[in-house]
């Protein structure tokens, strides 16, 4: 996952919370809290409507008062005089005070006087039950602890709800005692309480509950004082319960209101959302441009730096970053580090280089010494053979034809030495001729030998001194060459080679280059066959040209193979299966062909199955732009070519070895 999708996710996983806590917020607390408000609101509006509601009780009740506290009241009640009933208890009375109901009862329940209007009609209507209950002993009209007492409250009539409000009938001065109750009231008809909507600025309903309701039923909206319902967006019902005067449900106020502050609440929760979904968009955008010139787009320069500089293998290449934040850091850094690894490489290379150039000249020395050995021996035969040659004997044969030359005739005819120096003479010449014979056929073999030493001389010199530039090269020649040096180590191990290689042109290649490789490379399977000596072993080189015009040698040996652990660590500096190995030569060979624009790979099927090394470059291989290990000239091939010097003068042409190719590579 890359870091700019990654910074993306990050950004987006940021914003989500954000915009999810912003709406919790919301849900969670502002929501609840215009919620509670408008809750309260409702409330408020229920007092307010209860209020009003208390209000007209409050007004009946002071006029009740104010005419049962009133001599003349406390007159009729003595003589029920006609002067008082008509004046006061007639339809103008209604009219005057806006009651419907008033009734007056003496102490003893007895109603003396009982006058209801229908407001609608205007007409005189009973009320038989509200009757029967002022009649009762224990009604509440007439239970008075005081002058000023008041019994007040809604009541249930065949008419409608009333209001109705009980004072005690007392003097003019308050002062009792009671002689018994006035009794006003006033229904509660839709023009009274449309009255009481205007007045309170809302839109109430009161409405009768059922007898069963106001005995206990199960009718939900009594057990419930107050309760608010939504009805929808816009509408909130509040309801609450109107007691009797006896302290029992009896009516149900209903209030519609309309919703304003639920509605500013959800246009300050949408309004919110919508700022912050913009201000997380807004900080998004400024953020990922931030980020994407700032931090993504110097870390993607940077990362495809490094992949050019793993993938071209181009050591001289730099950011140069003047930034002096931790990315410049950071680039410098790099920077750093890869001149450090640059310089470390060309140490490598010139050690490896070295390395290299030290084991061919020790295998040339080798090579040398053996032939050298094969000399001495060549020189002691002949010399053995001259040491004891029948030359001796022939001299004094010929001193003695010498001395008898002047009586020769007699010599040979009477004298008995005569035949028998003739017989000695014939067995003489064939003796010397056989030691002559013998003596060429060892001088031969000495030739041989002097050519031998000085063919791997001249190879080792072209390997060692050739400076790094490309030349055509005979590559069937060359491999030839690079068995040359390794052939006292072949001979060693038993091995037999064969080249498997079709007709090819002449190649134009880094000479130097590709003949150290594949001197490393035999010398690398010959040694790995030598460890398991019980085979018979071969050495296969295989060349191919590619479709790509890419050349392909291949190296494969039969010896001990490696590990996929092993396989890991093949081309590492310093890594190296052998006790005496330094590990430098697998490693200078994968930078000296990559450095070719070639690759090398390793293959092989488990321990003991044997190995293949696989080298694949140019067919014109392009010139290296530096190597410091190119020309350079170890001590010991200075010492091989003091040993060349003392050979220059012995034979002249060899024949090159007959050897058939493939190629694969070796394990150090």
């Amino acid at each position: 996952m890359s870091i700019r999708l990654q910074m993306v996710l990050l950004l987006i996983a940021l914003s989500t919370v954000f915009l999810g806590t912003t709406w919790m917020m919301h849900a969670v607390v502002m929501a609840p809290a215009f919620t509670k408000l408008e809750q309260d609101a409702a409330i408020q509006n229920l007092d307010r409507c209860q209020e009003a509601v208390d209000g007209v009780a409050e007004s009946v009740s002071t006029l009740a008062f104010d005419y049962g506290a009133w001599d003349d009241t406390c007159q009729f009640l003595e003589d029920r005089n006609q002067a008082y009933r008509d004046s006061n208890l007639s339809s103008s009375f209604h009219e005057t005070t806006g009651n419907d109901l008033v009734a007056i009862l003496t102490s003893s329940q007895e109603v003396v006087a009982f006058s209801c209007v229908d407001p609608n009609s205007q007409g005189m209507v009973a009320i038989p039950e509200l009757v029967q209950d002022l009649r009762k002993p224990d009604s509440l009209f007439t239970d008075f602890s005081g002058t000023e007492d008041a019994n007040e409250g809604l009541v249930r009539t065949t008419h409608g709800l009333m209001i109705v409000a009980s004072r005690p009938v007392v003097s003019s001065r308050r002062e009792g005692p009671i002689r018994g109750a006035m009794i006003m009231g006033r229904f509660l008809n839709d023009d009274r309480i449309a009255e009481m909507c205007e007045r309170t600025h809302c839109e109430m309903r009161i409405t009768a509950l059922d007898k069963a309701a106001s005995s206990g039923s199960q009718d939900s909206t009594v057990t419930v004082q107050s309760s608010i319902v939504e009805i929808d967006e816009d509408t909130l019902k509040s309801t609450r319960t109107l007691d009797d005067i006896h302290g029992s449900p009896v009516a149900l106020l209903t209030l519609m209101s309309a919703r304003p502050i639920a509605q500013q609440g959800k246009f300050t929760k949408n309004a919110a959302m919508v700022c912050s979904l913009i201000g997380v968009l807004l900080m998004l955008l400024g953020t990922g441009i931030a980020l994407r010139l700032r931090v993504v787009e110097p870390l993607q320069t940077m990362a495809s730096h490094a992949a050019r500089v793993g993938i071209e293998d181009d050591l001289a290449a730099r950011l140069n970053s003047d930034r002096t934040d931790e990315i410049g850091i950071l680039a410098r850094s790099f920077d750093h580090m890869v001149a450090h690894l640059a310089e470390a490489r060309r140490e490598t290379e010139e050690s490896a280089h070295r390395a290299g150039m030290a084991e061919i000249a020790s295998e040339v020395l080798h090579n040398v010494g053996n032939a050298v050995n094969t000399a001495n021996c060549c020189v002691e035969v002949i010399g053995d053979r001259l040491n004891n040659s029948r030359l001796s004997g022939l001299e004094k044969a010929t001193s003695l034809l010498s001395d008898q030359a002047s009586n020769a005739v007699h010599f040979f005819s009477e004298d008995p030495r005569g035949p028998k120096l003739i017989n000695y003479l014939v067995t003489v010449t064939g003796t010397l001729q056989k030691e002559r014979t013998e003596n060429l056929s060892e001088l031969q073999r000495l030739q041989e030998t002097i050519r031998h030493i000085r063919d791997a001389i001249a190879s080792q010199q072209s390997h060692a001194r050739k400076s790094d530039f490309r030349q055509r090269v005979d590559l069937r020649a060359l491999l030839n060459e690079t068995l040359l040096v390794n052939e006292a180590l072949q001979k060693q191990c038993g091995v037999s080679v064969t080249i498997n290689m079709p007709e090819l042109p002449l190649l134009e290649l880094n000479r130097s280059r590709v003949a150290q490789v594949l001197v490393n490379l035999e010398k690398n399977a010959l040694l790995s066959m030598q460890s398991v000596p019980e085979r018979n072993h071969v050495l296969t080189v295989n060349v191919a040209v590619l479709e790509t015009d890419l050349l392909q040698i291949e190296v494969r040996d039969t010896g001990t193979g490696f590990t996929p652990e092993i396989h890991e660590r093949l081309f590492g500096q310093g890594f190296t299966t052998r006790k005496e190995g330094s590990g430098l030569g697998l490693h200078y060979c994968v930078n000296v062909i990559r450095e070719m624009g070639g690759d090398i790979t390793a293959h092989s099927d488990g321990p003991g199955t044997g190995a293949r090394f696989q080298i694949t470059i140019p067919r014109a291989v392009p010139e290296t732009i530096t190597s410091s290990a190119a020309n350079t000239e170890t001590s010991a091939s200075e010492v091989v070519d003091k040993t060349a010097s003392s050979f220059s003068s012995s034979s002249s042409s060899h024949n090159e070895p007959v050897i058939s190719g493939r190629f694969q590579e070796q394990y150090a």
